[in-house]
């Protein structure tokens, strides 16, 4: 396995790889290898993962708003039998 040098490479493309390195929860050089790997049609684009997506709307209720819901809502958590008769 080589070594590779980058000389000068363009601060808004350092910028780039270390916030995708961070994001991803990888090391730079495990970013870096993954990337190059992909760029020359070495492997696969790893399957889309959309969780990422959605990460602003987990956990924004407050505990006032997460009473008003259970209180609102409170009525659901009992079966009326005379609904199954």
């Amino acid at each position: 396995m080589g070594t590779l040098t980058i000389h000068a490479l363009e601060a808004a493309v350092e910028r780039r790889i270390r916030a995708k390195a961070k994001r991803d929860g990888r090391s730079l050089n495990r970013t870096l290898k993954e990337l190059l790997a992909r760029s020359v049609g070495v492997s696969p684009a790893p399957a889309a993962d959309h969780r990422a997506d959605f990460a602003e709307f987990c956990g924004i209720w407050t505990p006032q708003d997460a009473r008003e819901f259970k209180a609102a809502t409170a009525d659901l958590e009992s079966i009326d039998q005379e609904d199954w008769q």
